[in-house]
């Protein structure tokens, strides 16, 4: 979904301050705020038994049994979970071989317009990241005979977290060297211009590869098994104190803007 794209694509950024040699040496923090929400809808559902998700990429359709059903081409996950837990209230656990690595439970409201959701990120060594939101229907709810509650058209309104260590990252600059990291455990060090270097922590195996835009600006590019799945651009204001932060899914598609506040 969606809003689980927009949750990793947060995951995949975000330590410790440093004299300032560059524009991006310091700590930095994720302005939920500013967050832009994806323009493309969540489109799911669970009839006869079946979960499927339609904006999903790759599209998903398992048996909501509670069991873990094997599905490909998803970034951080090979395996999913699906259970109605009541009439209004849908689970979801995503698995990485026998690793649980993301749940998160979905409740409509009574007027079924307004699905509220918790989730909880372990991807992380360092412990999960736990948050709410809340999303909007877009059309009318289905019958209930036909379709649990929760199965329809969403958009994303709103997310939040209920700590700050999946929104800080940090930069340290020695030359044209960067080293970047974030409380939950990932880092690398990568010469701008230079090669890949591996993201340590990344459960995929995510390479990363810095290229200098401008005196304030630096995108990075990651790969995966040889095939771009993100470009990051990063551009610190005059003022030295926010970052801009554009992030293009290029495998699974969604573009998701933010700033960063130097802390």
């Amino acid at each position: 979904m969606n809003r689980l794209a927009a949750l990793l694509l947060l995951g995949a950024f975000a330590a410790t301050p440093a004299v300032a040699k560059s524009p991006f040496d310091g700590t930095w923090k994720t302005d939920l705020s500013t967050l832009t929400m994806p323009k493309k809808p969540d489109v799911f559902a669970l009839r006869r038994g079946r979960y499927s998700c339609d904006s999903c990429e790759p599209s998903i359709s398992v048996w909501a049994d509670g069991a873990a059903h094997p599905v490909s081409g998803h970034r951080y996950y090979d395996h999913i979970a699906v259970q109605a837990v009541n009439a209004g209230t849908l689970r979801i656990t995503q698995y990485l071989g026998d690793k649980i690595v993301f749940s998160e439970e979905m409740t409509v409201s009574r007027d079924e317009k307004t699905l509220s959701f918790t989730f909880r990120d372990m991807r992380s060594r360092s412990g999960p990241v736990v948050g709410t939101g809340s999303e909007h229907r877009i059309g009318r709810p289905p019958h209930p005979i036909e379709a649990h509650r929760v199965s329809g058209t969403w958009k994303l309104d709103w997310i939040k977290h209920a700590s700050d260590m999946g929104l800080i990252f940090s930069f340290t600059s020695e030359g044209e060297k960067m080293h970047m990291s974030t409380p939950t455990g990932q880092s690398y060090d990568a010469v701008i211009g230079g090669p890949q270097v591996d993201i340590t922590g990344d459960l995929p195996g995510t390479k990363a590869a810095l290229k200098r835009l401008s005196e304030t600006t630096l995108q990075e590019t990651d790969t995966r098994a040889g095939r771009i799945v993100s470009v990051v651009t990063m551009t610190v204001a005059p003022n030295g104190r926010t970052m801009t932060v554009v992030t293009n899914e290029t495998v699974h598609g969604g573009m998701q803007t933010y700033k960063a506040v130097k802390q």
